[in-house]
């Protein structure tokens, strides 16, 4: 099956517990929560995504295209047999807001007075359909009236899990519209690292013992769609810093994205890294395989990768530095085989340095929107 969330609530916090499974055919390095929609129930799984901000699911009828939603994911979705669903109305609030933050000029079914949205990722991914509101059900004690959802009747997901949970900035966020339901505006989780270990995502208060702290930005003007973001000052390779002048991190910001898989650098740092990375490599017995220009991938001359003796890695942000695992920078393609979770701006969209979710596996993380911090641990899950 899948890593997958199960929910509990108390007054204060919402938390949610990981049970994790062997087989990944449904969350292909994803990670999923269960949530509930509509009267009575239909439990989805969906993707946990701190990138974006809307929360889809797909619903039936699908009258253009839909991806294949596996059986284990919940069934589809179908508003008709929710007494609780209502439709968004094109003259509300609501509907001026969402088109306002992802940049559409107009979306209206008039016929039906339902207001229309459409998502694009930068994976190319998209989804498109009705906004409504239902019920929504974590567990078996919270539930929140009035849950502001896209339901889906057209898109391109390359995943078969029930569509997305958005934890961005803007207010039609999963994790805004949940945490209004707690004492403090934050949210953390811990991804585990392999399917044998568990983790945890949690709203609300949080535990401070043993976290590092950088400053968190929320990134995007008035009229944009905010992400989460962090300022990278350096980046080291076996504590060397890379050859690259300082003054490039500057230019942008790191954005914070656990719906992405890969950590996206700017293209000067990439190539500094890849140097870098390549000649300590090779000092420990390694091969350079002959992959893309935007991957950086080894095949080892013994039987099998040896995890312990990688080199180090970290990237200083604005009062801490983030030193990754071996499990965290790279990743095994085969038993002889690894690549680097590292790839060039140009790889995904160029100019946006993006941080995801191989980088931060097995750390707890802290997004403390109330005081403006990114908290990080090591080794929690």
């Amino acid at each position: 099956m899948h890593p997958c969330i199960q929910a509990s609530a108390h007054i204060a916090n919402v938390q949610e517990t990981w049970y994790s499974f062997e087989d990944d055919r449904i969350h292909k390095d994803r990670f999923l929560m269960a949530i509930g929609l509509g009267t009575p129930a239909i439990m989805n799984l969906v993707t946990i995504d701190s990138g974006s901000a809307l929360s889809w699911v797909q619903c039936r009828p699908c009258p253009i295209r839909c991806h294949n939603q596996d059986e284990e994911a919940g069934r589809i979705f179908e508003p008709h047999q929710s007494s609780t669903y209502q439709s968004v109305g094109c003259s509300t609030e609501d509907c001026g807001y969402v088109h306002e933050t992802l940049g559409i000029p107009f979306g209206c079914n008039e016929e039906q007075d339902s207001c229309l949205y459409s998502l694009r990722y930068a994976s190319e991914e998209y989804t498109a359909g009705s906004l409504a509101k239902d019920k929504l059900t974590l567990g078996n004690n919270f539930s929140i009236d009035d849950f502001l959802f896209g339901c889906s009747g057209d898109d391109r997901y390359n995943a078969a899990d029930a569509g997305i949970i958005g934890f961005g900035g803007a207010s039609y966020s999963f994790f805004l519209q949940v945490v209004r339901h707690t004492n403090y505006t934050a949210f953390s989780h811990c991804f585990p690292g392999n399917n044998r270990n568990g983790g945890f995502l949690s709203i609300g208060p949080y535990d401070r013992f043993n976290l590092q702290f950088i400053p968190l930005v929320e990134y995007g003007s008035h009229g944009d769609n905010p992400v989460y973001a962090l300022q990278q000052l350096d980046m080291l390779v076996n504590g060397i810093r890379l050859e690259v002048d300082p003054s490039v991190y500057a230019t942008r910001m790191t954005i914070l994205d656990s719906g992405t898989i890969d950590t996206f650098i700017l293209s000067p740092v990439f190539r500094a890294f890849d140097k870098a990375i390549t000649a300590a490599m090779l000092a420990k017995g390694y091969a350079r395989e002959a992959a893309g220009k935007n991957e950086i991938c080894f095949t080892s001359t013994s039987d099998s990768a040896n995890w312990r003796d990688m080199p180090t890695v970290e990237m200083k942000f604005v009062r801490s530095t983030l030193k990754l695992p071996s499990e965290n920078v790279f990743y095994r393609v085969s038993a002889d085989k690894i690549c680097s979770t590292f790839r060039p701006d140009v790889a995904g969209l160029t100019g946006v340095p993006i941080l995801g979710n191989r980088a931060t596996r097995s750390f707890r993380v802290v997004y403390d929107i109330q005081d403006s911090k990114f908290g990080f641990q090591a080794g929690a899950c």
